[in-house]
């Protein structure tokens, strides 16, 4: 847990201070955590649907002005691929060091409402972003997107991994059935 928690702090402060020349860095620090994890189904498609996720609701804030870019930008109406790497980090995280939000879905909404607004305001103090509406209405907007988007996203991947664990059994079954029993003489 500590070292993907470390690997995910490496990832968010590379990728704010250094913008999009942090990527390869970025990308090796992610592949890493697969190889760590064994590649497990379970986080190669939480991180693969969380990107999805944090391309499109960070691309429609941006959109709609709550924040803006200085650095990284390559489309102009999608977010830098600097911070689509940062939602790889935080979703690596999700069935390791913040696995514990997974058994407490109102902590997960608390966490989530404060720790999100936090993360991006930071971003914002360390010069990545800028945040035309203001402190306290930038907070506000993500604190409402961030407590439900952390609780989905913990129950998501606990789901998952209680199908994943569900299927191992069925398989681990047809397993033992298939071998042939030895005979008692």
């Amino acid at each position: 847990m500590l070292i993907n928690f470390i690997l995910f702090q490496s990832i968010w402060f590379g990728c704010i201070l250094l913008g999009n020349t942090f990527l390869p860095v970025a990308i090796g620090l992610v592949a890493l955590h697969l190889y760590y994890t064994k590649c497990s189904k379970p986080d190669v498609v939480i991180i693969t649907a969380s990107v999805v996720i944090g391309l499109f609701v960070d691309s429609m804030l941006m959109a709609f002005g709550v924040f803006e870019f200085n650095h990284g930008v390559v489309v102009l109406f999608l977010i830098p691929p600097w911070l689509v790497l940062i939602w790889a980090g935080f979703a690596m995280t999700l069935n390791h060091s913040l696995r514990y939000f997974q058994q407490k879905p109102w902590l997960a909404f608390v966490g989530g409402s404060i720790s999100g607004p936090l993360s991006y305001l930071a971003g914002a103090r360390l010069g990545a972003i800028e945040i035309p509406l203001g402190l306290w209405q930038t907070a506000i907007i993500f604190a409402v997107i961030w407590g439900p988007l952390f609780l989905l996203l913990t129950q998501w991947a606990k789901r998952m991994n209680q199908s994943e664990v569900q299927a191992k059994d069925v398989q681990n079954k047809d397993v033992q059935v298939n071998q042939p029993q030895e005979q008692k003489s």
